[in-house]
Parts: C-alpha cells; structure tokens; sequence
C-alpha cells in the first residue's frame, strides 16, 4: 500500500523550492558558456505546475555596492521569490568569500516539519547529506540541476534528480 504522499494530486502537497542561485549561475555558464542565463520566471512557472502550493526561496551572495546585483535580488522578489542574501566578505589576504549554503541547509531543516516535498536547485554536492537527511523524515525530495555540474552524491542521495536544461525555456542566451 503507498503513503499519502505517494496519492497526492497537484495541489495537495506542501512544497518548497529551495535556490542555490550562485551555483545555478556558475555552472550553467561553465556547462551552456559565458552567455546563458536562468529564466527565473520560467523556473518559477515550473515549479508552479509541479505543485501550486510551493514556497519559492532563492539564496544568494551580493556585493552591496553592485547596483545591477541589487537590481537582480529586488526583480527575484517581484517574481514571488522569498530572496535571502548575504553580503560578500573580503578575507585579510583580499580573497572573496561568498556562499550561503548554512543559510539554505538552515531554512529547509526549519521549514522540512511544515512541507512534503523539497525540492532543491542546485548542483551542489555539499547538499547531499542533507537530502539524505530529508529523505529519511519521510520527505518527497527532488533535486533540479545544472545537467553535468550537478554532483553525483547529490543525484544518489534524492528521491529525482530533473536536468536543469530538461525544462523548456529556463536557460537562456543573451
């Protein structure tokens, strides 16, 4: 006999779609070239359709003084994305950190208990764990990632692994 999860139809299950945006940026240019871009707004019609009760939050570093970054962050959450950033350190040696994985492994382990699937969007394998982790409480977990780029411990750890340029019109080209 399956779960009720398993019945589910469209629209009865609690999602939330978790956005590693650097990551998605990084390696969909190191994978498609320098030129290809993500369709946030495809990328949300998407996931809509999946399931139309979906949280949308979308995770990126930012330089406070990059007026197009901004621009970019502030058109996210007029899209419908919950958008949480931080801003880019400059290490003493003048080296740039910037990654927020704590931050997107914090607000799912807090929003996990509330949803039935999680859906993460990103290549990152560093995530893995916490997918399995995910999985084991009984959640429906899919990973959407950048083809290639997307680790294989990752794609081994979640319940579906969907190719990020499998989805029609999400990678664009300027």
């Amino acid at each position: 006999m399956s779960s009720g999860a398993a019945k589910a139809t469209k629209g009865t299950w609690r999602a939330g779609a978790f956005i590693d945006v650097q990551n998605l940026y990084f390696c969909t240019r190191a994978a498609f070239g320098e030129n290809t871009r993500t369709n946030y707004d495809v990328l949300r019609d998407y996931l809509r359709e999946q399931c139309s009760a979906v949280k949308l939050v979308a995770f990126t570093c930012h330089n406070p003084q990059d007026e197009g970054q901004q621009k970019f962050i502030n058109a996210l959450a007029l899209m419908g994305y919950r958008v949480v950033t931080k801003p880019l350190k400059t290490m003493p040696g003048g080296n740039i950190k910037a990654n927020v994985d704590m931050e997107m492994a914090l607000e799912i382990l807090t929003s996990a208990p509330h949803l039935d699937e999680v859906i993460l969007i990103t290549g990152d394998g560093d995530f893995a764990p916490l997918v399995d982790h995910l999985c084991r409480m009984g959640k429906v977990t899919k990973v959407i990632g950048p083809d290639r780029f997307t680790s294989p411990d990752l794609i081994r750890a979640c319940d579906e692994f969907i190719n990020l340029s499998d989805i029609e019109g999400v990678l664009t080209w300027s």
